[in-house]
């Protein structure tokens, strides 16, 4: 069916270039598939994200990450050196042995942790590994906002904030210089950025 609306946003994740397509506007967003597990709950012992960005010893992982949430459970997550491109969302059976592998190098107090669950889910991913905040010029009231490449609920509520402004009063709440940065209209080849790569 059809849906009209002087303003419309685009933050469909990982489906971000279909939803696009729909308006005729090409969004270089690609789903990227990345496994992650939870512990059953523990004593509670560390507070911040852990992120290790060294690439791991067994040569599949180019850093991992870890937390631990109100309820005492771990999660974990690590990032392909080879991104998996695609939709795929089954678990492997290479994930846990590689995860545990590094988790217990780093804090050997895991070494007994009991995982509850382990899943696949998608990662909506730019070229650069920069969100896209836009409006769109060919399409009044049509902005972006996806891509968050794995960041969604950190950077969340600042990119809700800044969206908001931008369309209710036209400019974000950030400088434009830095706004600049995750325009639409920007070179997408530059190096790849993306914090936890």
């Amino acid at each position: 069916g059809e849906y009209h609306s002087n303003v419309v946003v685009n933050a469909a994740g990982s489906f971000g270039m279909e939803v696009g397509m729909m308006a005729g506007i090409d969004i270089p967003v690609v789903p990227e598939s990345h496994e992650a597990g939870i512990s059953a709950p523990m004593e509670r012992f560390f507070e911040p994200l852990i992120v290790d960005i060294r690439p791991g010893p067994e040569g599949r992982t180019a850093n991992f990450y870890f937390g631990q949430n109100d309820r005492g459970q771990v999660i974990f997550c690590y990032t392909p050196i080879d991104p998996i491109i695609g939709r795929n969302r089954s678990s492997t059976s290479e994930f846990m042995p590689v995860i545990a592998g590094r988790l217990i190098n780093l804090i050997p107090r895991l070494k007994n942790m009991l995982v509850r669950r382990v899943w696949r889910g998608l990662y909506p991913m730019t070229p650069d590994g920069i969100i896209i905040l836009d409006e769109v010029r060919e399409i009044r009231g049509l902005y972006l906002c996806v891509g968050m490449c794995g960041q969604g609920f950190m950077l969340g509520p600042g990119v809700g904030l800044n969206m908001a402004n931008f369309i209710v009063r036209g400019k974000p709440l950030i400088d434009g210089d830095i706004f600049d940065t995750v325009g639409f209209y920007r070179d997408f080849n530059a190096k790849r950025s993306e914090a936890l790569k």
